[in-house]
């Protein structure tokens, strides 16, 4: 009796999962940029980008990068950005830096302010689950970046999914809650698993590199898998001025993806 209620709680969360991932109907697009939306099952709208890169056609499982973007004007409540603001993401910063890596890129607008909301937490994990489920992706090679707002949700998502990233990429913003790090400073405390590639600005002007130093420093003395790339001359809001330096860590992702081909 024991064994036929396990293997019903067993089946059904099976079930549950599979139901989950594939609840939103995404429309396959073929290779190219392409502006989307989807209503949740709770109604809440919500647009997001989508690249596939060329000669994609389903046959092969391909790569990943999860993007989250940077904040707009009242992150807070229920206020949201302005429609596909990610696509500034992507024009700014992934698609002059990130190209070359033949990945499937998905961004989306957030729900309701910054990444480490609840509401943008559901919303963005039923649409990842749904893309993956739609598309040949290899959910091995995941890598999740982002930057200012983007790059605390970085922190926060990798933290909180190891087991579904391959690697993270935060882009000058601290491991810490958004909303209190002015406060209390208190950084993430997180038994890091997977390969972490810092990038901050010395002259940021905005979120202090300072925290981020400490936090590398305490990483390295555990032996984490840490790159900190530090950068002199591009101020917080330059973000038009970083796709050459982000494109140094296109050699790290791709080494990455070998390892995971070649264990």
């Amino acid at each position: 009796m024991k064994k036929n209620l396990l293997f019903i709680i067993s089946l059904f969360s099976i079930l549950n999962s599979v139901a989950t991932a594939q609840e939103l109907d995404i429309k396959e697009m073929g290779p190219g940029f392409h502006k989307m939306e989807i209503t949740h099952p709770d109604g809440t709208l919500q647009r997001y980008v989508i690249d596939i890169p060329e000669g994609y056609d389903g046959s092969k499982a391909v790569p990943m990068i999860l993007g989250l973007h940077y904040g707009f004007g009242g992150m807070g409540g229920d206020n949201r950005p302005e429609p596909y603001w990610t696509e500034g993401f992507f024009n700014k910063i992934y698609q002059q830096a990130f190209k070359p890596l033949g990945a499937i890129f998905l961004a989306a607008d957030s729900v309701s302010g910054n990444w480490q909301s609840p509401e943008n937490e559901a919303a963005l994990l039923r649409l990842w689950d749904s893309i993956n489920a739609t598309y040949n992706i290899d959910e091995r090679k995941t890598i999740v970046t982002g930057y200012s707002m983007g790059a605390f949700g970085t922190w926060d998502w990798a933290s909180k999914f190891q087991d579904r990233f391959a690697g993270a990429f935060p882009i000058a913003g601290m491991s810490a809650d958004m909303n209190k790090f002015r406060e209390d400073g208190k950084l993430l405390d997180t038994d890091w698993k997977i390969p972490l590639y810092i990038m901050h600005s010395h002259v940021d002007g905005l979120i202090d590199i300072a925290p981020t130093i400490e936090y590398v420093k305490k990483l390295k003395s555990e032996g984490k898998d840490v790159t900190f790339h530090e950068l002199f001359v591009i101020t917080h809001h330059q973000e038009n001025l970083l796709p050459e330096s982000i494109g140094h860590a296109v050699p790290w992702i791709k080494n990455i993806w070998q390892k995971i081909d070649n264990p």
